[in-house]
């Protein structure tokens, strides 16, 4: 498993992967993005939704006061309903499929992103090159992951989209999203992430990152 991007492989020989670890790398967590969350907090279905039920409104409202028939009213809402449906529909569909096209992995060494809806992909993301980590946590105990690589990793924010943190085109932060227990992943990372520094020698004083709703921090990986 060498370079960051292995865009053929076999998921079911490797657990996943793609490739056999090197000798003393192990596999310490994998896990896959919740479904609803994808939905809820990437593709916004609930703000689709509202939006949908303020045209409703508005349709019944407007067609009270121009004194629009109320067959034509009926049919105005179906229509606008149907369509409200099928969009939101889409959406969740499409979460569904990136909770089933995508396997998080952690390693003693890197992280595995594999996903891609249409065309999997796996990328690797040694732990050598991630320079801070962003924790964000939500409600009910589920969050996501944000990655921040050194200046130098060039990444595509389209290629890795929605496993991509907000819109920070200029410098993506691959994201581990919709994780149901985030506070337990993140806690490995962290163990993680200090052994490799301790592996490596590196500085006592390093970085650390910032955290939107809870404080986890990650020194900077040695170089």
């Amino acid at each position: 498993m060498t370079g960051f991007i292995a865009p053929e492989f076999d998921e079911g020989a490797n657990n996943g992967l793609p490739g056999p670890l090197p000798a003393g790398e192990h596999i310490i967590w994998q896990g896959r993005p919740n479904a609803r969350a994808v939905g809820r907090h990437v593709m916004k279905t609930r703000w689709i939704a509202a939006y949908f039920g303020v045209m409703l409104a508005w349709l019944l409202i407007t067609g009270f006061y121009f004194g629009r028939a109320a067959d034509d009213i009926v049919v105005s809402l179906v229509i606008m309903a149907a369509a409200g449906a099928i969009v939101v529909g889409l959406f969740e569909w499409y979460a569904w499929g990136v909770h089933r096209t995508t396997i998080y992995t952690i390693t003693t060494r890197r992280i595995v992103m594999k996903f891609g809806v249409a065309l999997p992909t796996a990328f690797n993301l040694p732990f050598s090159e991630i320079e801070a980590v962003d924790v964000r946590k939500r409600a009910g105990g589920s969050g996501d992951i944000a990655l921040r690589f050194k200046p130098d990793v060039r990444l595509a924010w389209l290629v890795f989209w929605p496993h991509v943190r907000g819109l920070r085109m200029g410098r993506p932060e691959p994201q581990m999203i919709g994780l149901d227990d985030v506070s337990e992943v993140t806690d490995l990372l962290s163990t993680q992430l200090h052994a490799h520094l301790a592996r490596t020698h590196a500085v006592d004083e390093a970085p650390v990152a910032t955290v939107e709703g809870g404080l986890s921090a990650f020194p900077q990986a040695a170089e």
